[in-house]
Formats: structure tokens, sequence, C-alpha cells
């Protein structure tokens, strides 16, 4: 064990929690830099802009005292809203120290929809931040639920009637070494709610921890290198790698929001090497253009969340180097994990390095020790090469919904999660994911896969994004369309990209119209994964009128 890095000891290691995992680390890594922050925390003991492992440590284990000062109960769900610098990911943490159950939530949710949260989880606590309290919630009434508010900051900047977190942790010396039950809950992180109202997956040390720990131990990259962090920690996306960049070693460059340039410039001063993103960011970063940016010390990009076209893949992988031998510089290789919130985040894996190449739509291969099946309406399971709904097993499936056995037994039977995802697998095992089971259009006789014309759609040299959406038809019940915002400086038109659209895509699932939408107007949820249901909603009249009744279409195929 003494010769091994620190990441297969950390992926070996079976008693590591939420609780106990910084300090394993720091006892690991000691002052090395785990991360430097665009923006300083601004904390009285904490006003740094690089923070050590053993500041991480002692932050963690400090808020945790605090909270229970405070008077934070075992068990207790707190929710969590603050404005995603690295406060977020280690406060939730500390939640989980002071024996209480943490609820994450995005920055960008209004009142309504953190007060629906909340209630559902039976929150009694709330820590937020002055920003988003003065922008998203106004004031206490509007979250009638809440008995305790905690302000995190600066103390100077607690709102009136808040407990500031900045003064308890400086009345605190911490509270020492935590236990923490592995497979007891620990957080619970509600979906994004596209199809209804957000259910919260409840999860425990070992579901968080188990798959990111061995994904930090099987992805080729080592410590001391500079990676670039703007995912939301309160997703599960975000937290997962947090958690992946801290058993790997890396230094985090911190930053609180996503905006492309601003991104793209830190790349380039910050001389980072690595990059998680979702495919949407991908896409704005193309569109802002990223020849104007010097990335050649990139030697990783990854990806997760949704469907990553290969042309982005291979656009930034040519930018990077992944190492220097002489003349010869490798390509920066590229990893996409696909998994979901209920799945703790990784199932599946990808590494796309040197010559190693993937068929299209290919997700990887299971992380062991999960496993992957494609199962048919009766959930049986299929062979290799048949298109099914995706089902997995193994330590990050959720425990279940908070407060709704009706849905739990729905998601996960026989030990198997049921994901909503359409996929199949090869003869070596490996995973492609097709759609959504819910985005899949009925077209005619056709099942049409938006993913699949997504892609294809993005083959038009003048486009930066498109969402496919399955809309109403007098005719074949559902036709597909593409929504589309525009690189900037292009002019193409909705007629123009409709002609294109004809001319590369077959009839059956070309789309029928095109609509361009400004890149604000694009729906995008907190993970940067667009929300269709806003889009179907939109645009779900676009052929009702009387005059496309008995139109013939353009195309020949049959009628449903």
């Amino acid at each position: 064990m003494r010769l091994l890095p620190d990441k297969f000891k950390l992926a070996m290691s079976r008693d590591l929690t939420l609780a106990n995992l910084h300090d394993r680390i720091a006892e690991l890594r000691g002052d090395r830099a785990i991360c430097k922050l665009h923006e300083p925390l601004r904390y009285r003991d904490f006003g740094k802009r690089e923070l050590s492992y053993v500041d991480a440590a002692l932050f963690v284990d400090r808020a945790a005292s605090a909270l229970r000062d405070l008077g934070v109960r075992q068990g207790e769900r707190v929710g969590i809203n603050t404005s995603n610098n690295v406060d977020l990911p280690l406060l939730i943490f500390a939640i989980a120290r002071a024996g209480a159950i943490a609820v994450p939530m995005n920055y960008m949710l209004k009142a309504g929809e953190m007060e629906y949260i909340l209630g559902n989880c039976g929150a009694e606590t709330l820590i937020l931040d002055r920003e988003v309290f003065e922008a998203n919630v106004g004031e206490k009434r509007a979250l009638p639920g809440i008995t305790r508010w905690i302000a995190a900051g600066p103390a100077d900047e607690c709102p009136q009637g808040f407990v500031s977190l900045d003064d308890a942790m400086a009345a605190t010396a911490g509270g020492g070494a935590a236990s923490l039950d592995p497979d007891r809950p620990a957080a619970i992180f509600y979906t994004s709610g596209t199809t209804g109202f957000p259910k919260g997956a409840v999860m425990t040390s070992r579901n968080l921890l188990t798959a990111q720990k061995i994904g930090a131990a099987v992805i080729p990259v080592g410590p001391s290198l500079t990676g670039l962090f703007c995912l939301p920690a309160a997703h599960v996306m975000g937290f997962g790698a947090y958690i992946i960049g801290v058993c790997v070693g890396l230094k985090a460059y911190y930053m609180r929001h996503f905006e492309p340039r601003a991104v793209l410039e830190a790349m380039e001063r910050e001389g980072a090497e690595l990059f998680v993103g979702v495919p949407a960011m991908y896409a704005m970063m193309l569109a802002e253009g990223i020849d104007k940016y010097d990335l050649s010390r990139m030697k990783m990009f990854g990806s997760a969340a949704d469907a990553m076209p290969e042309e982005y893949v291979e656009a930034f992988r040519a930018k990077g180097t992944l190492f220097k031998l002489g003349p010869y510089r490798p390509k920066a290789f590229f990893t996409e994990v696909y998994g979901m919130v209920e799945l703790a985040g990784i199932a599946t894996l990808k590494i796309a390095i040197l010559g190693l190449r993937y068929p299209r739509g290919c997700v990887g291969w299971p992380l062991p020790p999960v496993r992957v099946r494609i199962l048919d309406e009766e959930g049986r399971a299929l062979p290799p090469g048949e298109v099914g709904e995706v089902a997995v097993s193994g330590p990050g499936v959720t425990r279940g919904y908070w407060g709704n056995p009706e849905a739990t037994a729905e998601l996960i039977r026989d030990g198997w999660l049921r994901t909503g995802d359409m996929g199949k697998k090869d003869r070596l095992g490996r995973l492609y994911f097709v759609d959504r089971a819910k985005d899949v259009i009925k077209c005619g006789g056709y099942s049409v896969f938006s993913v699949e014309v997504e892609k294809e759609v993005l083959g038009h040299p003048a486009l930066a994004d498109v969402a496919v959406v399955g809309v109403p038809h007098p005719l074949k019940k559902q036709v597909p369309i593409a929504v589309v915002t525009l690189k900037p400086g292009e002019g193409a038109t909705e007629e123009e990209i409709l002609a294109w659209c004809r001319e590369h895509i077959a009839g059956y699932k070309c789309p029928r119209a095109v609509r361009i939408i400004a890149p604000e107007e694009m729906p995008y949820g907190m993970t940067l994964k667009v929300r269709k249901l806003e889009l179907r909603s939109r645009f779900g009249d676009l052929f009702a009128g009387e005059e496309w009744k008995g139109k013939e279409e353009r195309e020949t195929e049959p009628v449903a």
C-alpha cells in the first residue's frame, strides 16, 4: 500500500464516507493546493484565493461543528443553496459530517421551486448566501416551512434574521474525527423535474463515493495537474466531478459560473490541463471560437449529462496535447461518462485516447462493479444489438425517492434501476445511448430518435446548438422539428437550414420545420441540458392549422 499512488489507496479504502473523506485526503496531501479560486470565499478564517487540502478539511470540520452548535440534529434534512463557490461542496460534506442529510439546490431556483423541494423532504434548516436570498427568495415568509435560517459567506453580509455561519465557525475549534455509517442517507439530490415535480434521490456515502473513487483510479491522470471546475456542485454530476478531482489530487481552478469566453480565457491564463463540462458548454465554446485561444496544455476533456457529438470531441482533442516526445505530440484524450442523478453519477466510462476510437453513439463500458442490461417492455433481457430500456445495478443506485414509495417501486425492480433511457449493447459489452424514452418521436410508422437527428442537424456549419423534439401533427400524430441557435455572425434562415436538412437527412426522420431562437431562449437546465418539455409546449401548435389537414408529405412513409 505504501508504494501505491494516493488515488489507488483511496479506491481500495472501504471505510471512506462523506464525513471523513477530507480528513483522509489531508493526511495524504497536507498543504498541497486543492483549489485556486476565481473569487475568494471571504469567510473570516478562510478568505484566501488558494486553499490547501488541510484548509479544506479544516473548513469541513469547523462548519460541521458550527452546525451542531446551532442545533442541527442527527438525520435532519438541511437545505443548502449558495452561489456555487467551493464552499458549496465543502458544506455538503460538512452537513453529512454533522450527522444531517444535505439537500443541495441550484442557485437559479426561485422561491416557489425551493419551497416545493424543502417541503417535500421536510427541511426546517436552510443555508443561503445573501446573493441567492436577495435574488431568488426576497423575504423569509416565501419559505414558511424554514425555522432555522443560516447565512453562508462573510458575517458582514448576513441578512437580518439569519445566523451567520461565518461567526459560528469562528467560535468553534472543530469537532474532531467523525464517524458515519456508509449506508446511511447522507444527501438528497433532486431531479430536474422535466416530466413533473422534482423527485429526491436519496444517496448514501457508498452511493456517492464508490463509482467516483474507482473512476478517479481508472482515468489516466495524476496529481499536481490543474483542472478547471465550473459545473454546478448542487447537481450530482458537479458534486461527483469534485470528488473525482480530490481523489486524483488535482488542483482545481474554481469558477462559480460558466461563461464561454471567461472559461476559455481562464484555460489559457491558468495553463489548465483538464476540463469537464456538458455538451452545451462545448457548443458554446465552439461558437465563441476556440482557435483564438492557446489550449495546448490541455491533456483531458470530459463530458457527461447528454449525448456528445463526435465533431465536438475531435475539435477539442485537436487543440490539446497529451504529452510531448520530440516531434510526437498526440492529441488530448476525451472521457465521457453515462449516468444520472439516481445512479450517483457514473455508470459507464469511455476514454478516447491515442488511436482508440469508438462507434458513433457508444458511451463505453460499465465501470465495475456496475452492471448494465437492456430490457424489453416486459422486462426481459435483450440480446446484443437490440434496442430497449437501459437498466443498471451497482453501488451507485439510489436508495429510492424520498417519501415516494410508489415512484421508487417503479424506478427499482428486482434490484435493477430502470433508467428510462433507450440503448443497446454490442458483443463487447459496450453500451450505446439511443435516446430518452420520453424523447423518442413516433412519426407515422417510425420511431425517430431525437439524439440521432440532432447529431445530423449539427452538421450544418451555421449552427451552435440544436434540440429536436416531436410536436403534434394532424396526419402523422407526431413529427420532428429542430429548434436551433446560430453561431455569432451567422445569418442562415430557417428555410435554408430546412433545405439543408432535407438534402442530408433521410426523409422519415428529417425535421419538418426549423425554428431559430436566440441563445438565451434555449431552455437549459442546471446542467445545461435542454428542457425539451418546454420546447414541445412552446412549439406544440406549429402544425395545428386546418391548412395542414390532408396536405401531402414530401416523403413516402407509412401513416400510423
